[in-house]
């Protein structure tokens, strides 16, 4: 058996990726049909990429129909646009472009996830071997905050950072210490980075655990291992400035929420240091080598993090920490997947806590009693899922980097307890320990038991509240279907004033014009979205009529505006659903779920410069 599956490993992979692929496109058929993405951030991603294919600027990712006249500032990667566009340019001639997105939109999530689980297989084939490989890869799917991200329809960039770990994972544990790996790594580092600035924490951590292999363990290992810390770091600090100078102005202003000049320059710093330490290194052995190299790692790390300070002394703390007040309380402290695990909901924090909890049983198991993983190996990964589960802890989200390690800690326990489970005699023994090993690999199963039971006990207790909740979600639906959003399309071309959650929606279909969306670089526009809805009329007024918008869109099943209204009973948004409208407002007859109202031009002026 373990002949075949190391014969046949690469086409058990495809297999496991077809199926799964097969599976997840026949959960989704609906949402397919419907025109229904993941988030708004894949609307705006849709529309990132229709504006460049229709001949926007590759250097302009301004959302030119929002925050008029200046445009929605948009601080996202053209690299992640790249597979999109052409697979909309591709298809088009064949199938017009409005399918051609949404084909698109379907296909190109579940060809992400193929790249992720070659990756992660080949990763986990190093570290245990086939046979455990293949059990990670076949369970990958059973991780719905993994599963989220490949899904149909989510274009976003989230499941091009799990391919960038992969990817990394994979080139970290290379007991072969071949310089391409090593390059793999750097430029998966750097690729993540230019993605999403939000990975610069994670190839800090993976590109140290490389570092720690170099200073303690290459010298009495194979040669090869010498080379690979400097090379992953020039590779980092190459790849960084090549996709910069591919994507970015050089001249443009330093910015903490995306890969900058800073970035750039703190990585090649780095990466000259230790390049440059090369023959000075060389004249050391033994323990002088060890004690260099800690040195010079440590004034790397220290030189380059004080250049990027230096370059961009704003990004020392907290990106958001700018953030317009009203804007954090309501837009940014409401997002679940920036808070940390203790300040979620039960059904948010259950799955990944169980998923950290057994990752840790297995990977102490495993340390106590797997030969095939050397000392510089079992710290490595110690260290590595110690750091990703903090990193997870701290901004939620980015829990599913240590769920993916916990799923291997898993899958190699569960393989171990079943070869062990047949050498007992007893029935009752063998089913036992096979039992376990299943609960213990697949824990949302399990989890999901427990949380649905204490969903229904809720649900026993406050009969009247989860009544009231399914109602709401079912509105809910009904506001966040396309075909709602594109019925709008019906009102005369205007500049519309609607929740930041729609207005992504009302962009991707129709041609309308919104304030803002929930994108933090256009944060007085949200706030002045927010303060429209939650404060007085006359505060509305004054900021309808600064922006000229013709008409207020409203929909009873947007959990955002829930939020304005019950956080602000006598405001604005309160006022209107209590039929209080202001001279200036006359109420249009509803499209689909969406309660529309429009404004007076000359009795709006009126208002905000009345005595």
């Amino acid at each position: 058996m373990s002949a075949f599956i190391e014969r046949y490993f690469f086409w058990v992979v495809c297999a496991t990726w077809l199926l799964a692929g097969l599976a997840i496109l026949l959960l989704s058929r609906d949402a397919i049909g419907a025109w229904k993405v993941g988030d708004p951030d894949d609307q705006m991603r849709i529309l990132q990429v229709r504006d460049w294919v229709a001949g926007q600027s590759w250097w302009d990712i301004t959302q030119h129909r929002m925050n008029a006249p200046d445009g929605g500032d948009m601080h996202w990667s053209r690299l992640v646009d790249v597979p999109l566009g052409t697979f909309i340019l591709a298809l088009t001639p064949f199938f017009g472009q409005p399918l051609a997105e949404q084909m698109t939109a379907a296909f190109v999530p579940i060809l992400t996830m193929a790249i992720i689980m070659a990756f992660y297989a080949a990763a986990a084939r190093r570290i245990f071997g086939a046979a455990v490989a293949l059990v990670a890869t076949g369970l990958l799917i059973t991780i719905i905050p993994f599963t989220a991200q490949v899904m149909p329809m989510r274009v976003d960039h989230h499941g091009w950072q799990l391919a960038c770990f992969a990817a990394a994972l994979w080139a970290l544990f290379d007991r072969k210490a071949r310089l391409g790996p090593a390059v793999v790594l750097g430029l998966a580092c750097a690729l993540w980075i230019e993605i999403s600035v939000e990975g610069l924490p994670f190839a800090a951590l993976l590109l140290s655990l490389s570092a720690l292999r170099w200073i303690f363990f290459a010298p009495h290992t194979i040669a090869g291992a010498d080379r690979q810390f400097p090379l992953a770091l020039a590779a980092a600090a190459a790849g960084s400035f090549a996709f910069f100078s591919v994507t970015e102005s050089w001249s443009s202003p330093e910015y903490c929420d995306a890969l900058s000049p800073a970035h750039v320059v703190a990585l090649s710093v780095m990466a000259v240091i230790i390049l440059g330490s090369i023959p000075f290194q060389n004249r050391c052995h033994g323990r002088p080598k060890i004690y260099a190299r800690l040195i010079l790692c440590c004034g790397a790390g220290v030189i380059g993090a004080a250049t990027l300070f230096w370059m961009a002394p704003q990004c020392a703390g907290d990106a958001f920490a700018g953030l317009d007040p009203l804007v954090r309380e309501y837009w940014f402290d409401r997002g679940a997947e920036g808070l940390p695990l203790w300040a979620l909901s039960r059904d948010y924090v259950f799955q990944p806590l169980l998923y950290l909890f057994v990752g840790s049983v297995a990977l102490v198991y495993l340390l106590a009693t797997d030969n095939r993983l050397n000392p510089a190996e079992k710290t490595r990964l110690t260290i590595m899922f110690v750091g990703l589960a903090l990193f997870g802890a701290f901004v939620s989200r980015t829990a599913v980097y240590a769920m993916l390690v916990a799923n291997m800690f898993s899958a190699a326990l569960l393989v171990q307890v079943l070869g062990k489970a047949g050498q007992h005699k007893s029935l009752l023994a063998r089913m036992g320990l096979r039992v376990g090993a299943v609960l213990v690999a697949m824990p949302n199963l399990w989890g999901q038991v427990v949380a649905d039971k204490m969903d229904h006990a809720d649900v026993r207790q406050e009969p009247k509240r989860a009544a009231l909740r399914q109602n709401f979600e079912k509105q809910a639906a009904a506001c966040q279907k396309a075909s709602a959003a594109a019925s709008l399309q019906a009102l005369p071309r205007a500049n519309i004033m609607a929740g930041l959650d729609t207005n992504p929606a009302i962009l991707q279909f129709t041609d309308h014009k919104v304030v803002a969306s929930g994108h933090h670089r256009n944060q007085a526009a949200m706030a002045d979205v927010i303060q429209t809805f939650i404060g007085s009329p006359v505060e509305a007024a004054r900021i309808i009529d600064a922006r000229n918008i013709r008409y207020i869109v409203v929909c009873d099943g947007s959990f955002e505006l829930a939020l304005y209204a019950d956080k602000s009973p006598d405001g604005f948004l309160s006022r209107l659903r209590a039929g209080q409208l202001p001279d200036w407002l006359m109420q249009q007859p509803d499209i689909g779920p969406f309660k529309i109202y429009e404004v007076k031009p000359s009795a709006v002026s009126g208002a905000v410069s009345g005595p």
